[in-house]
């Protein structure tokens, strides 16, 4: 009599163990969208990346993630024919703004470093934890070294400077946000040439891009127009601007930790009206 009463009790503690295990299982396997430049322009924070005078490092500028419960930066560019790169994660609180040297190399722990060299074209991703669990915000940006490949990757934007010397360090890349909104809609992204000196960028930008009824530049405070030509169905820019400038203080992991004080000089952004 026992028997006959044990066996359906082990029986529904097994039934009941299964759903259990199966309900956990579906709660693990939620999908978590990636959207990739989705995220509104006015939620997505400033962000560029800014040339050393040595060219042994660069830092990451970026300004209004601090609403991110986190993020994630990955970098990827090429020195050579090699594919090097970088990452970072950033917890919250995140400071406002946000600011990291990069090192374009590696270390020891023994303090040796090497540097990479014949610097071309990259790619950065900054990931955004915004508070939703089932959803990842991915911005995604393409970047070059001026001194090594001139055009982003995408062909859409080439910088021909006036003058290439070797204290010239220049960098053309995709912001991916704005410092300011702008008053109207804009098109393809924005354009950012960052800089080691407060001397004037001067040279051609063209950019291939259709629908376009204006052009603006950011000087450090507004938005003022741009004037521009067109060419061969592309828009042409003879640049010849003063860059803005920020002041940020950079951990030097290639001087052991030593702490710096720079300038960031940043042209633009260049954006485009609808």
């Amino acid at each position: 009599m026992k028997i006959k009463t044990i066996v359906p009790l082990l029986i529904l503690a097994v039934l009941l163990s299964g759903c259990t295990k199966k309900a956990e299982t579906t709660k693990k396997t939620t999908p978590t969208k990636i959207l990739v430049n989705e995220l509104p322009q006015k939620d997505r924070p400033f962000t560029v990346l800014v040339p050393h005078e040595t060219n042994r490092l660069f830092t990451l500028y970026t300004q209004n993630a601090d609403k991110a419960k986190g993020a994630k930066l990955d970098l990827e560019y090429l020195s050579g024919d090699l594919l090097k790169g970088a990452k970072a994660t950033i917890s919250a609180p995140i400071p406002n703004p946000y600011i990291k040297a990069i090192l374009l190399g590696s270390c020891s722990t023994g303090g040796k470093c090497t540097f990479d060299t014949d610097l071309q074209s990259g790619t950065m991703k900054l990931s955004l934890d915004l508070g939703d669990k089932t959803v990842v915000h991915v911005l995604k940006g393409d970047f070059t070294f001026i001194k090594g490949q001139k055009n982003l990757p995408d062909g859409k934007v080439i910088f021909e400077p006036s003058r290439v010397s070797a204290k010239d360090n220049l960098i053309l890349i995709n912001s991916l946000g704005l410092p300011v909104q702008p008053e109207k809609e804009t098109v393809l992204y924005p354009i950012v040439i960052s800089s080691v000196s407060d001397k004037a960028v001067s040279g051609t930008l063209t950019i291939n891009q259709s629908g376009v009824t204006d052009m603006a530049i950011f000087d450090g405070t507004v938005f003022k127009p741009l004037k521009y030509t067109t060419k061969d169905n592309s828009l042409v820019v003879t640049l010849n601007e003063k860059p803005w400038q920020k002041t940020a203080t950079i951990t030097r992991d290639d001087q052991k930790g030593a702490q710096e004080s720079v300038n960031l000089y940043l042209v633009g952004p260049i954006i485009l009206y609808k």
